[in-house]
């Protein structure tokens, strides 16, 4: 089957041209070439689709918009970063552009919270078992007024009443105390010295081995006026304290993808895209998926065996 005789591009110059069959002829290795080009320029906006351009095409593409493409990262999580780059850039710095940024590569949206830092148990610093509530704790302040090395080791009474919001304690030496009496509420310590000390509207706790300094913790109440508590190697149990310019990154894994989610990979995210002269902790929490076993019907759910739970 022979091809056309006649070039179409023919048609675009004036009719004179057009008579003369030569020049028809004379066009059509022209055409041959160029429609080569003509193709690529009809699909040339593929090109500059995230979604649709050729694998192989990404790396340029992420030039356009200042990114260098970590090629870990499989094809679908690349493509949807070149594609929200730009916007990315306008929150870069905020919580919702670390979130956003941070779900792109894990798949999951990460828990941040700001002005938190870890804090928990710190045995003879920060270790109370009672009195101040940790929900009321907003600085974790801890301050030694006395240091001893090494440290000594006492048994007290602890006295403690609340005056105006503000709670008071007071510390007597197991040692240094002959007697101690309860009535209504109310607090008597009877001294070895023959000194008899009175509280009304008070508690008193024994408290074993605890480490012979003094420390000053500021704490806030749900008002928040600020506030201070005095005690002696006593136990404050804070799961985070409230500290500027630190941040908290929970990223809650399912335990089945753990493996998937790279810690350094995650750590690169936060560092490019914190704000500057923050700290944060990043923490990858597994989570467990629980599996319910759905009840035993007959004919439709019994698989004896496998999913069957008797009783």
């Amino acid at each position: 089957m022979k091809g056309p005789t006649q070039s179409r591009y023919l048609d675009y110059l004036p009719a004179l041209y057009r008579e003369d069959p030569f020049l028809g002829e004379f066009l059509l290795p022209f055409e041959r070439v160029f429609s080569a080009f003509e193709g690529v320029l009809a699909t040339i906006d593929r090109y500059f689709a995230p979604a649709l351009t050729d694998a192989e095409f990404l790396p340029w593409l992420a030039t356009w918009v200042s990114l260098v493409l970590d090629e870990e990262w499989d094809e679908a999580k690349r493509r949807r970063l070149i594609g929200e780059a730009v916007e990315l850039y306008r929150w870069r710095g905020t919580v919702r552009g670390l979130k956003r940024y941070l779900e792109i590569y894990t798949g999951l949206v990460p828990d941040i919270r700001e002005c938190r830092w870890p804090a928990g148990l710190q045995i003879g610093v920060a270790s109370r078992i009672g009195g101040t509530s940790p929900e009321d704790i907003s600085i974790a302040r801890i301050e030694k007024a006395v240091r001893r090395q090494p440290p000594a080791y006492h048994d007290y009474y602890v006295v403690e009443r609340v005056e105006g919001g503000e709670i008071h304690q007071w510390y007597y030496r197991a040692d240094t105390v002959r007697e101690v009496t309860l009535e209504d509420g109310d607090v008597t310590i009877h001294r070895v010295n023959g000194q008899i000390d009175h509280y009304e509207g008070a508690t008193i706790t024994r408290r074993d081995g605890l480490v012979d300094e003094d420390y000053t913790l500021a704490v806030a109440d749900k008002e928040g006026n600020g506030q201070t508590v005095h005690y002696r190697g006593d136990t404050v149990l804070v799961d985070e304290a409230e500290l500027p310019y630190r941040f908290i990154v929970d990223v809650q894994v399912p335990q089945a993808e753990m493996e998937k989610v790279k810690l350094d990979k995650v750590r690169a995210i936060v560092d490019l895209e914190k704000p500057a002269h923050t700290i944060y902790y990043l923490k990858l929490t597994p989570v467990v998926t629980l599996y319910r076993l759905k009840p035993m019907q007959i004919g439709i759910r019994s698989t004896i065996g496998l999913d069957t739970t008797v009783g």
